[in-house]
């Protein structure tokens, strides 16, 4: 856990007073909005009894079979213009019921007129071009039930604009000219299809209704489809649900300022909807609450779990489960959130009856508004002051942490890249100057990391001193052997002298490598870069290991947009000499080596791929480091893992990237070698 946290964790012990301060106001709200309950359920009771035993005009829903559907008339505040368009309908679009599979049908209520709304989509709108003729074109049918005559109503066109409805039978939905003259409508196309507008008195409506679209399309020659969509499977008609009058008469008379009051019947549709939910008091100024008053009122607000605007889900019916519990006859209370306002609802249900009977139920609703807890000045002093204290403790601790932390985390920083990824040493650490404890910490990885520089600048030279230093010994030690030889000796010398020789031969071989590392390193600084053609360099290379390796086959492949880089060809030739040199001590005979170019505008990759043996996975990012080896002896020759490492040095002189890594197929290896690409002069 960082230095910070802890230092966060303890201040954040302070906000005990300020939590006891909030549970105090929490069990305060509870038990306003608990007597809120009491005193709402109350009223309900209050007024549920007075619509009870009452001739409410609600109908016998223990009559229908409970599978029928429902189509609710929705009660519309206006009365609306039949011109086809639903921008005067004060409901909402989830009010809707499909027809098929490209209509949508809404109903109204206004003035005991039932208003009918049908958008349907259909690309070939048919009209019937005379009457009598056929076809007689695209048509809605209105279905009714329940009355003495009973017959259907067709609207039907030869031209978009206003239309009247005629009696047609049910076998044929054909025009007949008998016009009903109660029922007006209107006819309108739209881009994807038609609207039908219509109204008729809720008398002729009926207990029941349906609507079936008959669309007519072209089929082949002169011969038409006719698909009849209905509102629902079998020409079923669905029982019709409305706002009784009778009913909206009396609950007018118990509606309350402040209140919102709605009446169901036991299938849960809204049978009245009166009055609204405003705050819990109407004298409470939300425009004069101050910046701590609206701060509080967002921490202290309840969080209901229970949306207010899911209540009636679809429009029109009660969808909430704790008020629907209402319908076995128990007395119900529920809480829910009013987006976006800070206040809540708090909403009362009881049953209501005719004689034993229950035939609906009746919600009384009102606005909960938790800022009104903190009119209590001491109270909303006592907590400012505590959480101002608090804060300011908390800010000063984090400050401290914060600065403590970032010189620490700084040090670090500068300690994990003290060391360069070829080892090269950073002795400067930053913090040297403080006078405290990180400062002295600093100044002592200072100190040892310049210990470590010095010690590893040793190592770095050793070779070449070593190099230097046996040079002549080792000269003296050949001298005398080619003496010794010439000198007259016993058979059984002969294998001494031989191993003499050899172990001569290799740590000639070894002292050769080394200074050719040095040699290297030293031409690397003195050699002027230019630019050159990399394909060309890499053709004759590929060329030349032919001849040099004749048990190896060596194929080379160029697919690079740009071969011209920056740097020395000599030096991508040493380079490659490496590569083949390692690639060839570790592939089988007679197998393939592949030289590869590819790339893009801004950089080139080189790669060798060989068969042969796969790179250990601890060692794999330490192959291009100096004297390090992971090979098992395949040859005669002593290797001491510098000619990777002279790959590296030549890959940083030309600003790339050197990696390795085994092929997928477990076949073999690939090194690759990305460099820039500059611009051809």
């Amino acid at each position: 856990m960082s230095l910070r946290t802890q230092l966060l964790g303890l201040g954040l012990l302070t906000l005990a007073l300020p939590w006891a301060g909030y549970r105090y106001v929490q069990e305060l709200e509870n038990a306003l909005r608990s007597g809120l309950e009491q005193s709402l359920l109350a009223s309900a009771s209050t007024m549920a009894a007075a619509l009870n035993d009452q001739e409410l005009g609600i109908y016998d829903t223990s009559l229908s079979s409970g599978t029928e559907e429902i189509i609710y008339a929705h009660p519309l505040g206006r009365q609306p213009l039949l011109d086809g368009y639903r921008d005067d309908w004060d409901i909402p679009d989830a009010a809707s019921v499909p027809i098929g599979t490209g209509g949508q049908f809404w109903l109204a209520l206004y003035d005991r007129t039932i208003y009918i709304f049908l958008s349907f989509t259909d690309r070939n709108l048919i009209y019937q071009n005379a009457p009598g003729e056929t076809p007689y074109g695209d048509r809605v049918v209105l279905r009714r039930g329940g009355t003495e005559e009973f017959y259907d109503l067709l609207f039907h066109t030869t031209a978009p604009g206003n239309l009247r409805a005629q009696r047609t039978n049910e076998t044929e939905l054909a025009p007949s000219g008998e016009y009903e003259s109660r029922v007006f409508g209107f006819w309108r196309e739209t881009p994807n299809g038609f609207t039908v507008e219509a109204r008729l008195p809720l008398d002729l409506a009926g207990e029941r209704l349906g609507l079936s679209v008959v669309n007519v399309n072209p089929d082949t020659g002169e011969t038409y489809q006719v698909l009849v969509e209905s509102l629902w499977r079998d020409n079923e008609l669905g029982l019709l649900r409305y706002r009784p009058t009778r009913l909206s008469t009396l609950a007018n008379q118990l509606e309350q300022p402040g209140r919102r009051l709605r009446v169901i019947d036991t299938d849960r549709w809204v049978l009245f909807d009166g009055g609204a939910v405003d705050p819990l008091t109407t004298t409470f100024d939300d425009t004069s609450l101050g910046f701590t008053e609206r701060f509080y009122s967002l921490i202290f607000r309840r969080n209901d779990d229970l949306l207010y605007d899911l209540v009636e889900q679809p429009p029109g019916r009660l969808a909430d489960e704790a008020l629907r519990t209402v319908l076995a006859g128990d007395d119900v209370t529920a809480r829910y959130t009013r987006t976006p306002e800070a206040s809540a609802i708090v909403a009362a249900s009881v049953p209501i009856y005719q004689d034993t009977m229950q035939i609906g139920a009746l919600i009384l609703e009102q606005g909960s508004d938790s800022i009104l807890i903190l009119t209590n000045e001491p109270l909303l002093r006592m907590i400012s002051a505590t959480l101002l204290a608090t804060s300011l403790f908390v800010v000063g601790l984090i400050s401290y942490a914060t600065l403590l932390s970032f010189r620490i985390r700084r040090l670090a920083r500068a300690a994990d890249s003290a060391l360069g990824p070829k080892g090269q040493i950073h002795t400067s650490l930053p913090g040297r100057g403080a006078k405290d404890e990180i400062g002295d910490l600093a100044r002592s990885f200072t100190r040892l990391l310049g210990r470590l520089s010095e010690y590893t600048e040793y190592l770095s030279t050793l070779k070449g001193k070593l190099a230097h230093e046996l040079r002549t010994p080792l000269a003296v030690v050949a001298t005398s052997l080619d003496n010794l030889e010439r000198e007259p000796h016993g058979s059984h010398l002969s294998p001494y002298l031989e191993r003499l020789r050899e172990g001569s031969g290799r740590l000639d071989a070894i002292l050769n490598a080394m200074s050719e590392a040095t040699v290297i390193e030293e031409a690397i600084s003195n050699t002027e870069l230019e630019v050159f053609d990399l394909h060309r360099v890499l053709e004759n290379c590929t060329e030349s290991y032919r001849d040099v390796y004749r048990t190896r086959a060596f194929s080379y492949e160029n697919c690079a947009p740009h071969v011209h880089i920056l740097g020395s060809s000599e030096l991508i030739a040493q380079m490659m000499d490496k590569l083949i040199d390692n690639a060839v001590s570790f592939s089988p005979k007679d197998s393939k080596i592949e030289i590869r170019l590819s790339g893009t505008q801004q950089e080139l990759s080189i790669a060798v791929v060989n068969c042969g043996p796969e790179l250990p996975k601890a060692m794999r990012d330490q192959l291009f480091d100096s004297l390090v080896s992971v090979r098992d002896k395949r040859d005669d020759r002593h290797h001491l893992g510098l000619g990777l490492y002279i790959v590296s040095l030549i890959t940083d002189f030309h600003a790339g990237k050197a990696r390795c890594n085994n092929l997928v197929d477990g076949t073999g290896v690939i090194f690759e070698i990305v460099i820039p690409t500059a611009a051809r002069n």
